[in-house]
């Protein structure tokens, strides 16, 4: 039976049904190959800026630096429970690679001679393997820090509140008058 219908499928007498069974499988064929185009299957990725990445890692920098410094402040004598709250001058600062082209001409006319020079300055990009251009960073210069707020404990004690003044201008490098000691309640 199964063979009788294929041979009577492409009689002559059945030409348009016969078209349109070529058609619809080359109709299939093509939405086949077009259909990865027509029809995309990829997942979309979120992608965070450079920028936005160096963000959140200064930000989670500067929590682990307050987080380290409040540990070795509770280790003072007399300091007890140590909470620390560190301010910043600026963002963090990057240095961006730069390349420079320098072009110098000379021409004389009538016995003059003059020079002219021309400099293009351009900033040297890298590209990851998604095809996506960033500028190459060679250094990233850290925020400096403005001011120190110190809750302990044994805030209300001057040897303990002179001994965590000392460390933090030790960690940080900043002076007396821009750290604040506070007892804790």
């Amino acid at each position: 039976m199964q063979k009788d219908f294929w041979r009577d499928l492409f009689r002559p007498e059945n030409k348009k049904a016969s078209n349109n069974i070529v058609l619809a499988l080359l109709i299939g064929v093509l939405l086949l190959v077009l259909g990865k185009s027509l029809f995309p299957t990829e997942e979309k990725v979120v992608e965070v800026s450079h920028k936005e990445q160096t963000i959140q890692v200064h930000n989670q920098s500067e929590r682990e630096m307050e987080q380290r410094m409040a540990e070795i402040l509770s280790k003072i004598q007399g300091a007890g429970q140590v909470d620390v709250m560190l301010t910043f001058s600026a963002t963090t600062e990057s240095v961006v690679a730069h390349e420079e082209k320098t072009e110098e001409t000379r021409s004389q006319e009538n016995g003059k001679t003059s020079e002219n020079f021309r400099k293009e300055t351009a900033v040297v990009m890298t590209e990851d393997g998604k095809g996506n251009t960033s500028p190459l960073v060679l250094t990233e210069n850290s925020p400096l820090v403005e001011g120190v707020v110190i809750v302990a404990q044994g805030g209300d004690n001057a040897v303990v509140c002179k001994a965590l003044n000392s460390a933090a201008q030790a960690l940080l490098d900043v002076p007396a008058h821009k750290i604040a000691i506070l007892k804790m309640k």
